[in-house]
Order: C-alpha cells, then structure tokens, then sequence
C-alpha cells in the first residue's frame, strides 16, 4: 500500500473541511455566522489550492498575488453581505 504524501493529506484536508461547511450549513440557525466562517474557510481552501494543488508556489509573484487577491475579495464580499 502507498504512504500517503503532501497532497493525499491536503485533500484530505480538503474533504474535511467541506463536510464540516455541510454540517455547519444545516445545523446551525445563525447564518451570518456560518456564513462568516464558510466564507472563512473558502479563502483557506482557495490558498491551498493555489499552492499545492496549481503549483503557483514558485510561479510568477504577480499571477499567484492576483489568485489569492480573487480568494480574498469574493469571500470577504460574502461576509459583508451577510450583515444586510
């Protein structure tokens, strides 16, 4: 059997944290506050991708900069429209 490596256990990762957004959007009544930490772990998700998964660890500063800017931005406007 294969050991798992570095991206087995970011995905795994991954995985995990889908399913704890899952349970979080049909358990708790409070939706800023789910949608807060969704939104959190969006951004998480997305910085992870970006370096392990794309491989943008070593590209170009400007490109993996915009990349995480558009994991930042779209979140943070998730949050700011929970609180209307």
């Amino acid at each position: 059997m294969k050991k798992f490596g570095k991206l087995e256990y970011y995905l795994s990762a991954l995985v995990g944290i889908t399913l704890l957004n899952t349970f979080l959007g049909e358990r708790f009544a409070s939706t800023t506050l789910v949608s807060i930490l969704i939104a959190l772990t969006v951004i998480y998700k997305g910085f992870v991708v970006i370096d392990h998964f794309m491989e943008l660890k070593g590209a170009n500063r400007n490109l993996r900069m915009l990349m995480r800017l558009y994991f930042v931005l779209f979140p943070s406007l998730i949050i700011v429209s929970a609180f209307y």
